[in-house]
């Protein structure tokens, strides 16, 4: 009998000490997720972690700067707090578990959600360190109030599912409904929105996966203007994988119809690919991004640190030889269909030749087929005369004040002259092949020699 005793008072004791020790644990693991977090394009601020024994209060800080301006060279920010009330193991209320964890989003210290909406954003950590986070957000409608359109949403839920590294992260969202109005009339809607993904970490120690996002409707209509834009069944498609030496990754876009107004596209299908990536200098770029990203930088300042990035880890990127490809192009438009493909690869490029343009064409292998309407063809060649018109007459201005300036239906007719005179030069050099009312064009680039539609065209040779 005493030695039964004695044993529910160990067993008592541990229960009691286990909370506070699992405690400085889940510390841990709690701000690492938070950094992970912060790998998201979100900059953390601040970490305030108060631990308790049986559980613990944490309140993170984060800005989100978000561009702004016509240029976008300007940033707007947006502080808000996740605040967490943790509940350590090894008992809860779900269980043996690591920890528990309750979160609210608040935007500048208040609640993103109403007091009384029974919104459910949780973390369960499991004892082996595996944890998963639901998201379920029911149904409901928010008024109108000032410049806030009025909203109602079917509910969102969702669930991410993760290791104890974060080396193993799988996630699924969906959103059966949204609505949003203003009282001016413009209405947003959209129907079926669905995410799903799944990401690993390679033993190159790349993040590497793929998933799906997809989107029954969209529509934007406009009263006021009598305007109205809409788009069914958009889909992405993504995934990424590797061999023992290099990584390939692709893409697909699928698009049943855009319409604007009374004018409709679609389907559209575009599947882009590239290839033969050395693992180690895409790892160091994945690495390079995760940073940038937590610094929050401008459109601008990011493009730079990009570039950067890029040509610093490009000698590797170019060792493997590597593949760009668009395995698929077709794009069914009012006055027909566009069709296509390409596939680009450079053999033996070093990156001290990129200025180089005939080293640089001599070391291309490239393959490429185009079809498409000759109206839409004309009117693109058209608008881009169009622009270059424009800039042209704009500058002599500048030169001559008193210079006049074409109306726009003189600048339209002459686009259109020169556009006439473009297209008829193409087909004398046989670049375009009129098939009906539609134009093609197949060309193929290798050892420094370019054959477009069976013929050779001369490119400039590389210095001796």
């Amino acid at each position: 009998m005493k030695r039964f005793i004695a044993l529910f008072a160990v067993l008592g004791a541990v229960l009691m000490a286990a909370p506070g020790i699992i405690g400085f644990q889940v510390e841990k693991y709690y701000q690492g997720l938070m950094q992970q977090f912060a790998k998201g394009g979100v900059e953390l601020v601040s970490q305030d972690y108060q631990r308790a024994w049986f559980g613990a209060e944490s309140r993170t800080g984060f800005l989100v700067r978000i561009p702004a301006g016509a240029d976008r060279s300007k940033t707007e920010t947006l502080n808000f707090s996740l605040v967490s009330h943790i509940v350590h193991g090894p008992l809860t209320t779900e269980g043996v578990r690591l920890a528990d964890i309750q979160s609210d989003i608040r935007v500048e210290g208040e609640s993103l959600l109403p007091a009384d909406y029974e919104a459910v954003v949780r973390t369960l950590i499991g004892i082996d360190g595996q944890g998963s986070t639901r998201i379920d957000l029911p149904a409901s409608e928010i008024p109108a109030s000032g410049q806030r359109p009025s909203i109602r949403f079917s509910g969102v839920e969702g669930e991410m599912r993760f290791d104890a590294a974060f080396e193993q992260v799988d996630a699924r969202f969906t959103l059966p409904t949204l609505r949003l109005a203003q009282q001016s009339g413009q209405l947003l809607e959209i129907d079926g929105m669905q995410f799903d993904s799944h990401s690993r970490r390679d033993i190159s120690g790349l993040m590497l996966g793929g998933g799906r996002f997809e989107i029954g409707r969209i529509g934007l209509r406009d009263e006021e203007a009598g305007s109205r834009f809409e788009i069914r069944q958009l889909g992405i498609d993504a995934e990424s994988n590797a061999s023992e030496t290099a990584v390939s990754a692709s893409v697909r876009y699928r698009l049943e119809e855009l319409a604007v107004n009374e004018t409709a596209y679609g389907p559209a299908d575009i599947q882009l690919g590239v290839g033969n990536l050395s693992p180690e200098a895409l790892l160091q770029v994945q690495q390079s991004i995760d940073e940038i990203n937590a610094q929050q930088l401008s459109d601008e300042k990011k493009g730079m640190a990009l570039l950067s990035v890029l040509m610093g880890n490009a000698p590797a990127l170019l060792k493997g030889d590597p593949v760009v490809t668009i395995d698929k192009l077709s794009i069914q438009t009012p006055d027909g269909l566009i069709t296509g493909k390409l596939s680009v690869q450079s053999v033996g490029l070093e990156l001290k030749e990129i200025g180089n343009a005939p080293a640089v064409l001599n070391k291309l292998v490239a393959d490429a087929s185009l079809q498409m309407p000759k109206r839409l063809f004309m009117l693109l060649v058209q608008q881009k005369m169009e622009a270059d018109l424009l800039r042209q007459f704009e500058q002599r201005r500048l030169i001559e004040p008193e210079s006049e300036m074409p109306d726009t239906e003189q600048l339209k007719e002459m686009a259109a002259t020169l556009a006439d005179r473009q297209l008829s030069l193409l087909l004398g050099q046989e670049i375009l092949l009129a098939q009906g009312d539609m134009i093609a064009t197949q060309a193929t680039l290798s050892g420094g020699l370019l054959s477009v539609n069976g013929k050779t065209i001369p490119l400039p040779q590389p210095p001796q």
